[in-house]
């Protein structure tokens, strides 16, 4: 198991008297993944601090009001000081697990405006960033470290936030989807993959791809694959183009990769279709 964690003392008892007197202190942030086996947290009386969890991949397996649940990739989980904490990540499941620990006088009144609870909000590549940014900040120590991590704490609970009503209105889902489609048409030779297209869209994976569907009537990548076969067809009737220059204009690097997609996107090869331009042009 490899646990990346960083504390704001460099000392063993990481909360000092004062920390809990200030507005908001963040005191440890950390990562977990690669399981080797199953590893177990069991704290009967919580602890003094808050602690909000982010399930990144996989599940964990949390005892939340007296009863086990299994909390799926894109959960968030908080717990309040003193709060029983009693949970599980398996080896099995293949989970990654993102933590932060935090005190201060505003901690609650901070909670309560950003409405964080229980809940799922997908997996997000910005929430992922901003806590790994927060573990170097801890880790770092550089001037003005507490300033910068408590910052980046502001603006994580601010994108949990944002994702939780993102998840569930559709109108605003929707107008984000039709952005995405037009960046789509206009720079199908980028690097776009799931991720980046879920992300554009504020949305978890699993809800991005069932509004795209729903909206494009193809699935996201399906969609992209299409657009750069339509533009490919294209350029390879350009006599100055060599499919290798057509493969990486259309957004793919590996020529006999794209070779294999626009087969099994036409019935043709790259090369066929390239030197049957004529042919092309007359049924057109």
């Amino acid at each position: 198991m490899i646990r990346v964690a960083a504390r704001s003392h460099n000392v063993g008892n990481y909360i000092l008297p004062g920390d809990a007197l200030l507005p908001v202190f963040v005191v440890s942030c950390g990562h977990q993944y690669h399981f080797n086996k199953d590893f177990s947290i069991r704290r009967p009386d919580g602890r003094p601090d808050y602690q909000l969890l982010y399930v990144y991949k996989g599940c964990g397996h949390f005892f939340i009001n007296g009863t086990l649940r299994t909390l799926p990739a894109g959960s968030i989980i908080l717990y309040m000081p003193e709060e029983p904490q009693i949970y599980t990540y398996r080896a099995e499941d293949n989970p990654e697990i993102y933590w932060i620990h935090f005190l201060g006088t505003q901690s609650c009144s901070l909670l309560e405006s950003f409405q964080i609870r229980n809940c799922l909000i997908g997996t997000h590549r910005t929430i992922k960033q901003l806590f790994e940014e927060i573990i170097l900040e801890l880790q770092l120590h550089k001037p003005r470290f507490h300033e910068v991590a408590v910052a980046g704490f502001y603006k994580l609970l601010a994108l949990i936030n944002r994702f939780m009503e993102l998840q569930y209105q559709p109108q605003i889902n929707s107008a984000l989807i039709d952005q995405l489609i037009a960046q789509l048409n206009k720079r199908y030779m980028e690097s776009w993959d799931i991720h980046t297209m879920a992300d554009f869209c504020h949305l978890s994976i699993d809800h991005f791809s069932h509004q795209f569907k729903k909206a494009a009537g193809s699935a996201p990548i399906q969609f992209l694959t299409n657009l750069r076969m339509e533009q490919a067809k294209e350029l390879l009737l350009t006599e100055s183009l060599s499919v290798s220059e057509v493969a990486e204009l259309v957004g793919y690097k590996d020529p006999l990769y794209f070779s294999r997609v626009f087969k099994k996107a036409t019935g043709t090869s790259p090369k066929m279709f390239h030197g049957n331009r004529r042919n092309f042009e007359q049924s057109k």
